[in-house]
């Protein structure tokens, strides 16, 4: 037989077995979707990874007021409150190290916050802005932004601008926001940035530092302080800076390396932290997708079995008109690679589709063809590999066996 009288054949034996034939290909559908969906979100995150570091001043470096190992470990939370106290003994400790070039002292809690109707709940921040703006990736899309003798002024995000408040209650330059009953007339609106990592600009709402301790003046020490952020120097080794911080906050704070009440948050902490969650995700997913897989499998394998052994005779009468053991091998390997097939274009497809509706409700969204080429050729491979054993049952299938061969 030729090799289009081997595609020929084959087809028309899965059109008559059609019922089989979408029963078998649902495992692998299902496994074939949450394979690319897996892998396209998967690099669209580590993308949207990129993207906010590359926005986050790859110089700046904050330091906390939470343990290393609460943070490490990824335990604390905001209920528990802060481990420690971050102090002006701690900045004059900082000024030391030559590599740093400007030092921002950052009050951030929670306040009352009243625009028209409307109460919320949220964070303030207050900021040195001249060196604020240094150390983070601050634009201004509307107004400006504050400045240091700026008094009962605000800066605030794309987000509170847009929706914090509600839709039809946008927040424009001009306009005042009360924080604890006292008005604060809003300067800037930043421009939108989708949020970065350590510091969300498009929720945030800046007043400077001075009216940061009025606002708190009842629940912070004169000279404490929630967050240091820092500059340094371009060209500076990270490692070298990040272990001479370390040394100079632990004489200040009279702490052993293992005993650190406070922690410094640097690029590479946060890359390695986003990469711990996403590599936990990537497995709990994969499992999911591989014991799919799996199920697919086996189920293109029972359908091979169970095809020899109802066409037993139909290779018996192939075999007699010399069809050799090499074209029955053949038709019942493309008969499983096809169901492979399908059900990889299918799975791909959904698993694409799955992709985008996840686009709707916020997911990075970054389509690569070459994952579904993956996706379609590796289920084709796992159907060739499932139907490999029924195709050589079938192959070495004896003709007087199989005509004397009772259903």
């Amino acid at each position: 037989m030729r090799a289009q009288d081997v595609i020929s054949y084959s087809v028309n034996s899965l059109s008559h077995r059609q019922t089989r034939f979408w029963l078998t290909i649902l495992g692998v559908v299902i496994g074939i979707a949450s394979v690319v969906a897996l892998l396209t979100l998967g690099q669209a995150f580590s993308a949207e990874v990129n993207k906010q570091l590359s926005a986050l001043n790859g110089n700046t470096i904050y330091i906390v007021p939470i343990s290393e190992a609460a943070l490490q470990s990824g335990s604390f939370s905001p209920s528990m409150g802060y481990s420690s106290k971050l102090t002006e003994n701690d900045v004059q400790r900082l000024k030391k190290i030559p590599e740093i070039t400007d030092i921002s002292r950052v009050i951030e809690r929670r306040a009352t916050v009243s625009y028209k109707d409307v109460n919320l709940t949220t964070t303030i921040d207050g900021i040195e802005p001249a060196v604020f703006q240094k150390v983070s990736a601050i634009e201004v899309a509307e107004g400006r932004f504050l400045l240091d003798s700026d008094h009962h002024a605000m800066g605030i995000g794309a987000t509170v601008a847009e929706s914090m408040f509600g839709t039809d209650k946008r927040v424009a330059v001009n306009s005042y926001i009360a924080i604890n009953g006292v008005k604060y007339r809003v300067i800037g609106v930043l421009k939108k940035t989708g949020g970065t990592f350590g510091s969300d600009l498009d929720n945030g709402m800046y007043v400077t530092y001075a009216d940061a301790r009025e606002i708190f003046a009842n629940s912070i020490g004169k000279n404490e302080m929630d967050t240091v952020a820092l500059a340094v120097s371009e060209g500076t080794d990270m490692k070298d800076v990040v272990g001479s911080i370390k040394a100079e906050m632990d004489a200040s704070h009279k702490v052993k390396p293992d005993e650190r009440d406070y922690s410094v948050i640097d690029p590479e902490f946060i890359a390695q932290s986003i990469g711990t969650v996403l590599g936990l995700i990537t497995v709990f997913l994969g499992a999911i997708a591989g014991i799919s897989l799996i199920v697919g499998a086996l189920a293109i394998s029972t359908s091979m079995f169970t095809s020899v052994i109802e066409r037993t005779q139909e290779i018996g009468v192939l075999k007699a008109i010399g069809a050799s053991n090499s074209v029955i091998l053949a038709i019942f390997l493309f008969e499983a690679g096809a169901l492979g097939l399908v059900g990889g274009v299918l799975g791909t497809a959904l698993g694409l589709v799955l992709v985008f509706i996840g686009g709707l409700f916020g997911l990075p969204v970054q389509v690569d063809f070459g994952i579904a080429a993956f996706g379609v050729t590796f289920a084709f491979v796992v159907g060739l590999l499932s139907g490999y054993f029924p195709a050589q049952r079938a192959a070495k299938l004896s003709p007087v066996e199989a005509f004397r061969y009772d259903k």
